[in-house]
């Protein structure tokens, strides 16, 4: 587990009426020295977020003061459909609160997330400024430590407890949907973090272990991956690494593993039998950006052997908000001026921002270049780009949105150059079911 000291620790009340939850709480504590922690009835979640603690929850973390220890709350999952009846009450105890606007994690209702890249769950097909695969989406511990100065989900974990009823279920998703192959684990948070005194993602492994035909996919940043030597994967846990540059690891990816320890951690796993993956996920053009990806991609290639890369520069946020989380002097000037253009002419980019697309792709085609100076064959691919860019990259990439293997897509098994089948197509056969 990492390094926590002395956390601000919340509990639902629902915990302490369940054993195996309140086993898990009582190791955290334990492992993590905290001092105590306070029971929270769902009536008084709305006043627990507006404690001083949380104070730094909200905002991309690079807008904020340095937070050494994230706030915990500690929750169960629920299974029972009844999230409008609790929102209701919780509206009820406490008058003019929109409790419409209380995240699912919570209230312990999020856990499996059918995801539809930002469209109507009915309407499957690619988003054109975001493609990125439908699929069923598995989450346990939403929030992070790592302090990411571009992400909002810092400063705090919400986790859930109560293990062997959220797997009882999980199996239930996993056979009602013998099409998804692949599960992404914990998009909002890393999962390596609180393991293995935890034992949640441990046992998650050991689940998909005992699939046939099923993986579960890990997208991570962190080097605690040591536990996961003696666990029985069967190599059906996919370890899927963000990686990012020597500037940004150190300076714009705090308290995270740095390039050189997510590579040997990558490394490991593969020695150990996992498949491994690259995101360069997101690319931050700094000042020499182009000698620190050389550099790190030579690493890559000199220490493993991906499964598969992927790419995506910096998006989902405008101008003004790429200013209020980090030094614009520490950017590469040519792409800060290029981006603040964009935004100064007023046309709306929708989430292809702030850099424009002649940036990103300047990006992409130098990483693309570098990537087959080492190694002719391993699919390289963009990650929730835009069918634009696709349209500009596919041939030199020598795939397509409908055929390029991923990192975490829901049909991505490890091997796959191109995906057999149209993965809409297939998903859209598919009514999600649970």
């Amino acid at each position: 587990m990492y390094r926590i000291e002395n956390p601000a620790v919340f509990v639902s009340d629902r915990v302490l009426r369940d054993e195996e939850s309140l086993d898990r709480l009582n190791a955290f504590v334990e492992t993590t020295k905290a001092p105590g922690w306070e029971v929270v009835k769902d009536e008084e979640i709305p006043a627990m977020l507006e404690r001083p603690v949380w104070k730094g929850v909200r905002g991309k973390a690079g807008a904020r003061e340095r937070i050494d220890t994230p706030v915990f709350f500690f929750n169960t999952f629920r299974f029972d459909g009844k999230s409008d009846e609790v929102r209701r009450r919780i509206a009820a105890a406490n008058p003019g609160y929109d409790a419409d606007k209380l995240p699912d994690y919570y209230l312990g209702y999020r856990h499996f997330v059918w995801f539809n890249s930002g469209q109507p769950a009915d309407d499957i097909k690619p988003n054109p400024e975001h493609v990125c695969r439908p699929c069923w989406r598995l989450n346990i511990s939403p929030g992070c430590p790592h302090e990411c100065a571009y992400c909002s989900m810092a400063g705090f974990m919400a986790v859930g407890l109560n293990v062997s009823e959220y797997l009882a279920h999980l199996d239930r998703l996993v056979e009602a949907n013998p099409w998804q192959r692949t599960y992404l684990v914990d998009d909002a948070s890393d999962v390596l973090v609180l393991e293995p005194e935890m034992n949640f993602f441990s046992e998650m492994v050991r689940f998909f272990g005992t699939k046939r035909d099923r993986y579960l996919i890990a997208h991570t940043k962190s080097a605690n991956v040591d536990f996961l030597r003696s666990l029985a994967h069967a190599g059906h846990t996919i370890m899927c690494y963000s990686l990012a540059a020597e500037t940004q690891s150190t300076q714009l990816e705090r308290m995270s593993a740095t390039t050189d320890q997510r590579i040997e951690a990558a490394r490991k796993c593969q020695q150990w039998g996992m498949p491994i993956r690259f995101k360069f996920k997101p690319i931050i053009p700094v000042r020499n950006w182009r000698d620190e990806a050389r550099d790190m991609i030579r690493k890559v290639f000199e220490k493993t052997r991906p499964d598969n890369l992927s790419m995506t520069a910096l998006m989902w946020m405008s101008f003004e908000d790429l200013e209020a989380c980090m030094d614009l002097d520490m950017l590469d000037p040519a792409s800060v001026d290029a981006a603040r253009k964009a935004a100064e002419n007023g046309a709306d980019h929708g989430r292809l921002q702030p850099f424009p697309h002649d940036v990103r792709r300047e990006i992409y085609e130098f990483y693309l270049r570098e990537v087959r100076a080492h190694d002719k064959n391993t699919p390289l691919t963009l990650s929730t780009e835009s069918l634009e860019m696709w349209s500009d990259l596919g041939p030199a990439l020598g795939t397509a949105p409908a055929t390029y293997t991923c990192g975490c897509g829901p049909c991505a098994t490890p091997g796959l150059k191109e995906l057999p089948e149209n993965p809409w197509k297939i998903a859209r056969r598919n009514v999600p079911s649970r």
